[in-house]
Order: C-alpha cells, then structure tokens, then sequence
C-alpha cells in the first residue's frame, strides 16, 4: 500500500466462495469521503444505478434527523478490483492467516475477524444504500455531529464493475425491485458478456427480454415512425422532445411478436425492419396520429401492445398474399380498414359523440379508455376484426 494516510475499519471478516467481505461499522464522515455511485447513462450505456431521486434523498434525512432515526440495514459498497491490484487495501486477520489466504485461493469458505486499511484517495462504491447514503450526506452539509455516526456496511473486495452491478440487479430485483426500465436494461447488458446468463434465459423462457431490447435498439437506428420515440432509463420527459413511450413498455408489447417460430431465432436487426415496415404501413393508411405523436395513444402504451398483439396475424396475411415483410405496402393493404375503428367518447363537458379515423387514437377518446391489460386485449381484438383472415388470401 502506497504512503498515504491510512483509514482503517474493523469488523468480522470472512470470505465467501473466494471473495473476502467484511461486516462492520464506520462513521458517517468516512463514508461520504469515500463514497461514489455507479449511475446509468443512457448516452453512453455505462454505469448500472438509477440517478438518485431528491425526494428520498431528503426524506432519507429528515428521518435521521427530525425522527431521530436508526440504520439498522447495512449499505452495500465493493472495493473494486483494480484498486486491489493497486494495493490501495491492505487486509489484516486477527486469527488463522493461513486458513485465511487458502479460502481465498481456493474460491472457500472461512469465517473470523480483521480489518482493512486504505488509502485516502480509494473510493467506495455503493451498490445498494444511494438514497440513505445521500441523507446522511445532506446532514453532514447542513449540520454538525453527524460526522460519527455509525453507518453499518457491508463490505466487498475486489468485484469488478461487471460483478457489482450484477449484486446490484440481484438485490434489487429479488428483494425491493428496481424499476423496470433500469432493470431490464441491466439484465441486457449483463447478458452481452455472459454466456452462462443468456442460456439460463433461454432455458427459462427469458430471454425474450434481451433479444426486445436488441430489436429497440436496432429499431431506432432505422428511419421510421419509431426514431426518437423511446424514453431512456435515467431521463426525464421534456416537452417537445418526440419520446411516446418508455424502452421498456414497448420492448414488452413485442413478447407475441418474438414469440413467432420464425422470429424465435431471427436476428435483432431483421426483426426491426418488419417492425419498422408494419408502422410504416400504418402510417400510409392513417398518418395524422405520426404528426403529432404526442397527442395520440396510438405509439404510446395501448396503441403499441394492440398492434404488436395482431402483427402476427398481420404477418401470415401478408405472406399468405405474397408479400414482402420488409415492404410497407403489403401491411398497408392489410391494415386497410383500421381508420374505420370507431367508438363513442365522452369530452370534459359530458357530450357524446362517436369518433373513428385519427380522432379514435386521440388523447382522452375513445382508445384511452382501453386501459390495463384487459382493455388493450379488447382493442386488439377490436382492430383483429377489421382485418383479413389469412384463409382469405391463401393461394392453392
């Protein structure tokens, strides 16, 4: 270990299938100096954590302070491999060395106490705990006689970024799920690299999940109706910026379509172009809603799982006629009939009226009030009955 100041915790020591870890306590002051936060960015895809929400954060503080609260929850933090390999950490054991170093040769199992020191300048990262972690850090900013407060840790050494944001997607996914957005898109990037992960998928019948993410990703490299339309994890909505519809939601209304045999083992980028030409073809036959998207449900949440939901009918009447799945026009003819939809709809003042063509697909109309998933499977059903039986087109 470099020359540097050293910090020191002590705690009970173990290592855990080869991987040391240390159960203790430090101050808060410690924590806040060392602490640093793995946030997703949407821009460049590194990173793994939501951004921290203000809300909690303050709410986090005003628990430990106004409430007197305790934190009786370890906070998850790593030290990273590298700064192990850099010998910034430096690992005492009080008993048993030996049985110590074995176990973590071996990839074993052994149990005992110690501490660690560590250089002023290693960071700390939390993988679990960002929102009790910023409280306290807001406490430290606004008052005094926080700075030792004990803050219970439990502590890795030597995870690598992949590892702890694989902890991350574990802990927060079978204990107090993180939001979907973030955790599908961290289980997508875990399975980039990890075969083992993408078979234990397939086996269990999840990998749909990674190969919809793989399609939205292709899709919107495509010009289309779709460009410009998916709202990222950590990023906000902002008025005027075209987003429809979250990632999530709509990688999720193409479960029926990856579901199809013949796309069970099609590449991301061809599936992407028949999505693409399916709404473009919509598009052909009913444009308004594509000309201010926002004002319409049809690319938000219901109009999107409908119309995923009836693409494989669409599909087999396309081929059934011959069609070309990348060509627009064979699902603008299919898809003929789907500004005839029409429906009754009832405005602010209590009037009635029916609307059909764009007007049924507008905000608060008629097909804002097929919601859940019941609703979406009726207005499914309802744009199904408009269109042709492939029976009808096939050629003997």
């Amino acid at each position: 270990m470099s020359q540097q100041r050293t910090i020191e915790i002590a705690g009970a020591l173990c290592v855990q299938r080869g991987t040391q870890m240390l159960q203790a306590f430090a101050d808060a002051i410690t924590i806040a100096n060392h602490q640093n936060i793995d946030i997703y960015n949407p821009d460049s895809g590194e990173g793994y954590q939501r951004a921290p929400v203000t809300a909690r954060v303050r709410k986090a503080a005003r628990y430990y302070d106004d409430k007197q609260g305790r934190m009786p929850n370890p906070l998850l933090i790593n030290i990273r491999k590298k700064d192990m390999d850099e010998q910034k950490v430096a690992v005492v054991v009080d008993v048993d060395q030996a049985g110590y170093e074995n176990a973590v040769l071996q990839g074993g199992n052994w149990i005992g106490t110690g501490r660690i020191g560590f250089t002023e300048d290693l960071e700390l990262w939390i993988y679990d705990g960002q929102h009790r972690a910023g409280g306290l850090n807001q406490l430290l900013g606004d008052h005094e006689g926080y700075e030792n407060f004990p803050v219970p840790i439990s502590l890795t050494l030597g995870l690598d970024p992949g590892e702890e944001m694989r902890e991350f997607y574990e802990v927060n996914t079978n204990a107090a799920p993180v939001k979907t957005d973030l955790a599908w898109q961290l289980l997508t990037k875990m399975a980039e690299d990890d075969p083992e992960l993408r078979e234990m998928l397939a086996a269990e019948d999840r990998d749909w999940v990674t190969r919809a993410y793989a399609v939205v990703d292709e899709l919107e490299k495509l010009d289309g109706p779709w460009r410009g339309c998916f709202q990222e994890a950590n990023r906000r909505k902002t008025r005027g910026d075209g987003v429809t519809i979250p990632k999530p939601q709509f990688a999720r209304s193409l479960k029926p379509v990856l579901d199809m045999p013949s796309f069970k083992r099609a590449d991301a980028a061809t599936v992407a172009v028949v999505i693409n030409a399916y709404w473009t073809g919509i598009r052909m036959v009913m444009p308004e809603p594509f000309e201010e998207a926002s004002d319409f449900v049809l690319q938000k949440g219901s109009g999107a799982v409908a119309l995923h939901r009836v693409l494989p009918q669409v599909i087999e009447v396309v081929r059934s006629a011959g069609g070309r799945l990348g060509q627009p026009e064979g699902y603008a003819e299919v898809m003929r009939e789907l500004p005839t939809l029409e429906g009754e709809s009832v405005d602010n003042d209590g009037q009635r009226s029916i609307r059909s063509g764009a007007d049924f697909w507008r905000v608060g109309s008629v097909a804002s009030g097929f919601s859940g998933d019941a609703g979406r499977r009726r207005l499914s059903l309802l744009i199904q009955s408009r269109l042709p039986s492939p029976a009808e087109t096939i050629q003997l």
